[in-house]
């Protein structure tokens, strides 16, 4: 499928408004001179291919904030009555018919959608997102490192989409700062259920946190004259702000620092040992 990807294509020939970029397939596809004037026969570009309104292939070397089958967070440049109309990055906007709105979207908002393609061959935009993901597990690994892009907000936390391929569910009790529809963060896949369902989290296993993060710990103290204001009854967000974990796993950092004899907790400050007074 050459539509909705990015490919490196040859130019056969030029003309005064129009460059000819060949593919071995597809033969010929237009690309607008004033995107790469000084192209010549022979040049290869870095392309993207999309179509226009009769379904025919063209080119642009602009690239879009999501390819084929990929998802991203768009602005609605306008709400027509056909549909929905899509800022991405190139030059024509990405349609998404209201029958593929999960809600109705307005001017100038945002929308979680993925590109597809509709019956007619065009490229197209869904915001339902669950129609077009599946929740089951799909060859994952737990406590393997993913992409996430949250697209739901429910009661238990977010709906996220996970590499581009399936959907699964951060809880709140994983997060640890602020985040909104729409974002895309690093993540884990936690757990991997019975029912096949994935489970979501930020941060990696405690006990990779916990290594980790009593290295920073010492090197932090090592920083600053071996003393820490941030002790195990500093807010959650103080924590965060610094070390990037939870309240719940910086004081298991602290708590086996303590056990090693590498640092001393007093009530408003941790010292590293040999530097009390």
């Amino acid at each position: 499928m050459i539509i909705g990807h990015t490919h490196h294509l040859l130019v056969s020939r030029t003309e005064p408004d129009t460059i000819w970029l060949n593919h071995p397939q597809q033969g010929d596809i237009a690309l607008p001179f004033d995107e790469a004037p000084t192209a010549c026969p022979g040049d290869k570009l870095k392309v993207f291919v999309y179509n226009d309104s009769n379904a025919n292939p063209l080119a642009t070397t602009k690239m879009p904030e999501a390819q084929l089958g990929q998802c991203a967070n768009l602005k609605v440049r306008s709400v027509t009555d056909l549909g929905a109309f899509l800022e991405w990055g190139i030059a024509k906007d990405l349609f998404l018919p209201f029958s593929e709105q999960r809600r109705p979207v307005r001017e100038s908002s945002k929308e979680t959608v993925v590109v597809y393609l509709d019956n007619s061959g065009r490229l197209a935009a869904s915001s339902n997102l669950d129609s077009h993901f599946g929740e089951l597990d799909d060859g994952f690994d737990a406590w393997q490192a993913v992409s996430l892009l949250l697209y739901q907000r429910t009661d238990l936390g977010f709906k996220c989409i996970v590499d581009n391929r399936a959907i699964g569910l951060l809880y709140k009790d994983e997060i640890f700062k602020d985040v909104k529809v729409g974002q895309q963060l690093d993540g884990f896949v936690k757990r991997l259920r019975q029912d096949r369902r994935i489970d979501l989290a930020l941060q990696p296993p405690s006990g990779q946190i916990k290594n980790d993060l009593s290295n920073e710990i010492l090197s932090f103290l090592q920083q600053h004259e071996g003393v820490s204001t941030l002790t195990d009854k500093s807010p959650p967000e103080d924590i965060y702000a610094t070390f990037g974990v939870s309240k719940k796993n910086f004081k298991r950092a602290l708590s086996a620092l303590y056990k090693q004899r590498r640092i001393v907790i007093e009530p408003d400050r941790v010292v590293l040992v040999g530097k009390e007074q």
